[in-house]
């Protein structure tokens, strides 16, 4: 691994990181969702799996929930964050590589954010003893509002970045 990629690995972890501490001082977004946030950490993920590849973006995120967990207090909260993350980033991996152009980068988020709280509720199911299936209907609608959110901010940064970011000519041919 190079130098210039850790660099980029270490700015892109510290703004996710940035992202999700930032986020987490402002209360949940819909009162029907508890703890439901828009997710902004999620689309530097995102950024990091088109800009510089999918291993990069496994650090990224699993720098991102463990540093999180430890910085806002709660360490336990890598129970739910961290396996949601990587089957969300995983799935989101999955699709970029196969069906980007042809899927957008919002229709690949929306399904990492349904993954994503769909697991934090499969998760939290487990660790109460209780099913959280009632919360499923409400988690899917906040789900797709952040994952629209989210896979246009991916968008639109992706699209305004100098192309000196990328690492190499494969994330080049990709962003075109």
């Amino acid at each position: 691994m190079s130098a210039k990629r850790i660099c980029k690995d270490a700015i892109l972890t510290a703004i996710a990181l940035l992202a999700f501490m930032v986020e987490n001082l402002f209360p949940p977004l819909f009162f029907f969702a508890p703890g439901v946030k828009l997710g902004v950490s999620n689309a530097v993920a995102l950024i990091t799996l088109i800009i510089v590849g999918a291993p990069d973006a496994f650090v990224v995120v699993i720098l991102k929930c463990t540093l999180g967990a430890v910085f806002a207090g709660n360490p336990f909260s890598i129970v739910y964050s961290l396996p949601s993350a990587l089957i969300s980033l995983g799935a989101q991996t999955a699709l970029y590589l196969t069906l980007f152009p042809h899927l957008s980068l919002m229709a690949i988020s929306v399904t990492g954010a349904v993954l994503f709280n769909t697991v934090q509720l499969a998760i939290a199911s487990i660790v109460a003893g209780a099913s959280m299936l009632p919360l499923l209907p409400f988690m899917l609608i906040a789900s797709a509002v952040a994952g629209v959110a989210v896979g246009l901010i991916a968008y639109l940064t992706v699209k305004f970045l100098p192309r000196s970011i990328c690492i190499d000519d494969a994330s080049e041919r990709r962003l075109k």
